[in-house]
């Protein structure tokens, strides 16, 4: 045994005088393998890429290096996080009933009472529950060469199933302030490719290599032209897209132009629908079908809209708050977008409390109290919440119904969290939720428009 050692001893130091120089050419920034990760090849075609092993060689560790990766992905999604909860939303449809009127056989004279009387006035909402997907994949090698500490800044596997989840994480907590059209963000100008959106806060809602389709009206049908987005400016408010493929060259996709509405690819109309459409700032009309339910027939039915534009943000919400207290409502919190919730802090000055919103006794997210009518009003900010536009919520009123969290590590029959492709030697990761919001008293919340 030792013979063969001596022997296949001339080849190991061959073999880690090597190891040492790839290192060193790895390190000066000209491995070709490792570029490639960051510079595809010109022309590579990078729809529905795998997560390979020279895709994955950022996250590889270097053997004397104790740097560790640092998870940008967003996780900070407090209203969807608040939102109470019910996982086991079972059969067709979600019923959810209001009483939105008492009878009204009701008079100082009998014969008026008993001859004018009516039945109190019940509708039922059918909330059916919206699917929503986040698919990754992962090459085996890539898998196989990070899987222990050695070998990795993180266990691979790990890394790329919590990206997934945040992912979709995140498309729901978008959802929950928004109508179910799919829209994001709308074009103010677009100019070879560089959108410049009309609410700049809106780019929190565009990462790299979405697809993206155009709309000239909120949920109406998208223009067929693809938008690949390759570049974000937060400060300036700007994506740029790709009208070719993924990582392709800046370009403005055919027929998009300014006051288009933007949103990923698949999700026309098929989002949950969340705030803007339990609560929409324009009166439903009479021909309105919201989940089977005509609401124009009362307020109570679609939320007390109230416009503060013309107002300080604080008295906006304490006037607000007013109008749900004399419907009857206790709205408790204020979401709203961090301009708005930074607007706030400064107005109150000194007057500021702060207020810690706990989950299981533990601190989750930091607000502010304004006063209201009936107690304190806890105002939190979330960055998916739309520009000039606070949420004033009765939170017990509300209900994400789902099958299972949201969002969950899709399991089938075999209970495998991980796939193996058939045809590939990779592995696929199925992540995302069945859910819808619903509200069982819409009349006791409100949509207010901000000063901006």
């Amino acid at each position: 045994m030792f013979s063969a050692f001596i022997i296949a001893l001339p080849y190991l130091l061959a073999i880690s005088a090597l190891c040492l120089v790839r290192l060193a050419v790895h390190r000066a920034g000209l491995d070709p393998v490792f570029r490639a990760y960051l510079v595809p090849p010109t022309g590579t075609l990078c729809m529905g890429q795998y997560l390979d092993l020279p895709a994955g060689n950022a996250a590889l560790k270097e053997w004397y290096d104790d740097q560790k990766v640092e998870n940008l992905a967003y996780d900070d999604n407090p209203y969807l996080v608040m939102m109470p909860k019910k996982t086991n939303a079972t059969g067709k449809y979600i019923p959810i009933p209001i009483i939105y009127e008492v009878n009204q056989g009701r008079s100082s004279q009998f014969a008026n009472a008993q001859g004018n009387q009516s039945p109190g006035l019940l509708a039922e909402f059918m909330v059916p529950l919206r699917p929503d997907y986040d698919i990754a994949t992962l090459g085996n090698q890539a898998m196989l060469a990070s899987q222990d500490e050695k070998g990795s800044f993180i266990d691979f596997a790990q890394m790329f199933v919590d990206l997934a989840i945040q992912g979709a994480a995140n498309s729901a907590a978008s959802s929950l302030f928004r109508s179910g059209t799919g829209s994001v963000g709308a074009i103010s100008t677009i100019t070879n490719g560089v959108i410049q959106l009309t609410n700049p806060a809106d780019v929190s809602q565009f990462g790299i290599n979405q697809t993206l389709q155009a709309n000239t009206t909120d949920g109406g049908t998208p223009l067929a032209a693809l938008g690949y987005v390759i570049a974000r400016n937060v400060a300036a408010g700007t994506i740029t897209v790709s009208a070719t493929a993924m990582q392709g060259a800046a370009g403005t996709p055919t027929g998009w132009a300014a006051n288009n509405f933007l949103l990923v690819q698949g999700d026309n109309n098929s989002k949950m629908t969340g705030n803007a459409a339990w609560l929409p700032a324009t009166a439903p009309t009479s021909t309105d079908n919201f989940y089977g339910v005509n609401r124009s027939v009362d307020s109570r039915l679609y939320g007390l809209y109230y416009n503060g534009a013309q107002q300080p943000i604080e008295e906006a919400v304490i006037d607000a708050a007013l109008l749900n207290r004399r419907e009857k409502g206790r709205p408790r919190h204020f979401i709203t977008n961090f301009g708005s919730y930074s607007a706030i802090v400064k107005a109150l000055g000194a007057r500021r409390e702060f207020v810690d919103w706990k989950s299981d006794g533990e601190i989750g997210f930091e607000g502010v109290k304004i006063r209201g009518p009936v107690g304190s009003i806890e105002c939190y900010p979330d960055r998916s919440c739309q520009s000039a536009t606070g949420w004033l919520l009765q939170m017990n009123t509300w209900c994400l119904y789902s099958l299972g969290a949201v969002p969950n590590i899709f399991k089938y029959g075999d209970q495998l969290e991980m796939l193996r492709l058939a045809n590939a030697d990779a592995s696929e990761v199925r992540v995302g939720y069945y859910g819808n919001p619903g509200c069982r008293a819409p009349g006791w919340n409100s949509q207010v428009t901000l000063q901006t």
